[in-house]
């Protein structure tokens, strides 16, 4: 095999190598997202919502500390619900997204609520900043930004 042959063996074998370090790392592409971020319609969420609020799933307590940037402040360790007051049966959309970096979704789920009070449980979060999104019909009617640390 002559000097071109080797030098072809060499880049072929490379090239098979920095393809599979690549894999290695992962599928690439955009970070995760709940898909409905920006802001949300106030007139559509009065249609289906008296009010909603983000609370310590076992305590029913709103959180003890608010960051003016990042909304209320919870423990890592608190469940989390959003406690709502739906004016009819309506299907929701709750989809909980990381706000820094290399976004995670760590909720997505619709449910639906009856008329009145209800609540739907998130559960608990990593520490960082997340919001929750809230949609119904596809169409974007709170965003409910938190921290949790």
């Amino acid at each position: 095999m002559g000097a071109f042959g080797r030098s072809r063996t060499v880049t072929v074998g490379a090239l098979l190598a920095l393809a599979a370090a690549i894999a290695a790392c992962g599928p690439m592409g955009a970070p995760q997202s709940c898909g409905a971020g920006g802001t949300a319609d106030e007139g559509a969420f009065a249609k289906s919502f008296s009010s909603m609020e983000l609370v310590n799933e076992g305590t029913g307590q709103a959180a003890p500390e608010t960051d003016p940037q990042n909304g209320p402040i919870f423990a890592t360790a608190d469940r989390l619900a959003i406690r709502a007051g739906a004016l009819a049966g309506v299907s929701v959309r709750t989809c909980v997204e990381g706000r820094t970096g290399g976004a995670q979704i760590g909720f997505d789920r619709t449910q639906t609520l009856a008329a009145g009070a209800g609540t739907m449980s998130l559960g608990a979060f990593g520490a960082g900043p997340w919001v929750v999104r809230v949609e119904v019909d596809g169409v974007l009617v709170k965003n409910l930004p938190f921290r949790t640390r």
